[in-house]
């Protein structure tokens, strides 16, 4: 599970902000919404919905997330410096870029981070919490230096960063990216907790996410699939099943190896979309001349008629419905993370809210986590959610985000949370200006344009 996650100069975020999923104490509903903080007093929440006007920062939250994911598991080219896209807004830039997690893998808390400042890594960090809350350096590192501390460690674990360090770490590298080429079994059982996070189970979820990796695990696990089909059935879109059908492409010698290496190379061994969505290409594990094409498709019962459509033929809604449903999967006890930017893009607003409410039902026993951001002011029910797990971005006047929970505003307990946030009484939302302007504006468009075939 995530505890929090703070970030600072990345896109619209300049000074740090940390979301905090830390359940406040002065909250008392929803007590099932909440798992223990082993060797502490505090718990851990199991959902959190981010609100905030277009262009507030939600989004890039989100990225904030992945980017940094993406640099633990893919990682940079060589030659190549770390691409950030920093804070744009100060006079003089800011000058250096920090993300830290600190989450739970089991019973087991760690916090792990790092710095970036002119495309190199300038410090890196990986600490765990002992039964008694207190915490210990696993490794810290300055520049390309690194050092370890031998007493929180098993010999296993102590001598693959050993072996790592004397094997040296590039600039642009991180060295928990180093960490995953090697063999797991040489890692050690804190390492490989760590790597298991964020390679297994901290899955972050884009508004405009591709078919080929979801249709991937479909084909892999069939009671997923199963459990998929019989949820959109059960929420009236028409279809009964869903199927993968696939075939096999020969190709040339040569074609097939360039074919595969370019997907290997581009998607980091994920499988390359094709298009019309609703389908993936990869190469085959046991030839390297074929090529493995997988098709999605939704089965539909018409009376006794039976009828198959590509399901890149579904509803946007349907579409993005399929892409969440593996945070509902209850069949798979692993405690994933799950981050979701845009929720309710393309859903109802009825499906939405039982979406979540389903998930908190159905994830109760699971460290299972959901983190998301939305519009849908229907979620702001307190028969769903606490107040400390409702979260506001909003831009000050540097164009800075900030973030703040519901909780840390001490609203009523009777507050009507929807009708409050919808009148601005939280803040976060649009500023519309004047619509007379805009009047104004329009009418002196069209004048100019009657002048102009006036004069023609």
């Amino acid at each position: 599970m995530l505890i929090n996650f703070s970030v600072e100069n990345f896109r619209s975020f300049g000074a740090e902000q940390t979301l905090n999923l830390v359940a406040s104490k002065a909250e008392q509903g929803h007590a099932d919404h909440c798992v223990p903080i082993p060797g502490t007093d505090e718990q851990a929440l199991r959902i959190a919905v981010l609100y905030g006007a277009n262009a507030a920062g939600k989004s890039n939250l989100v990225r904030a997330m992945d980017f940094a994911k993406g640099l633990v598991i893919r990682g940079v080219n060589r030659d190549q410096p770390i691409a950030l896209d920093s804070f744009r807004f100060s006079d003089p830039p800011l000058r250096g870029s920090s993300f830290e997690f600190r989450f739970m893998v089991q019973k087991q808390i760690f916090v792990y981070g790092f710095d970036i400042f002119d495309g190199q890594v300038t410090e890196e960090w990986l600490a765990v919490a002992g039964e008694d809350g207190g915490e210990t350096d696993v490794f810290t590192r300055n520049g390309t230096a690194v050092t370890f501390a031998n007493s929180v460690v098993d010999s296993v674990t102590r001598d693959s960063i050993q072996a790592l360090v004397t094997l040296g770490v590039r600039p642009n590298q991180l060295l928990l990216n180093k960490v995953l080429d090697v063999d797991e079994s040489r890692r050690g059982a804190l390492l490989n907790a760590v790597a298991k996070w964020f390679t297994e189970l901290l899955v972050v979820i884009p508004p405009d996410i591709g078919f080929a990796t979801t249709i991937e695990v479909l084909d892999g696990d069939p009671q997923l699939r199963q459990f998929a089909s019989g949820f959109l059935s059960n929420v009236g879109t028409g279809i009964g099943e869903l199927s993968i059908e696939k075939s096999e492409i020969a190709m040339s010698d040569l074609y097939a190896l360039h074919f595969k290496n370019r997907i290997l190379a581009n998607n980091g061994g994920e499988p390359a979309e094709i298009e019309p969505a609703g389908g993936s290409l990869m190469p085959d594990p046991d030839d390297p001349l074929r090529l493995i094409r997988k098709k999605l498709t939704a089965n539909h019962s018409i009376g006794n008629a039976r009828f198959s459509l590509p399901f890149a033929e579904e509803s946007d809604g349907t579409q993005r419905l399929l892409h969440l449903l593996p945070a509902l999967y209850v069949t798979n006890t692993v405690s994933f993370v799950f981050v979701i930017d845009e929720f309710d893009r393309s859903l109802h607003p009825v499906l939405a809210y039982a979406f979540l409410k389903y998930f908190l039902e159905s994830a109760a026993g699971p460290q299972r986590q959901l983190i998301a951001t939305t519009h849908e002011t229907h979620l702001l029910d307190r028969e769903l959610l606490r107040r400390d797990e409702i979260w506001f971005a909003e831009k000050d006047a540097l164009q800075q985000t900030h973030l703040s929970s519901l909780s840390d505003l001490c609203v009523r307990d009777d507050l009507q949370f929807e009708k409050s946030y919808v009148q601005g009484r939280f803040g976060a939302i649009p500023i519309v200006g004047g619509l007379e302007k805009l009047k104004q504006l329009t009418e002196s468009s069209n004048e100019v344009a009657d002048a102009k075939k006036k004069a023609n």
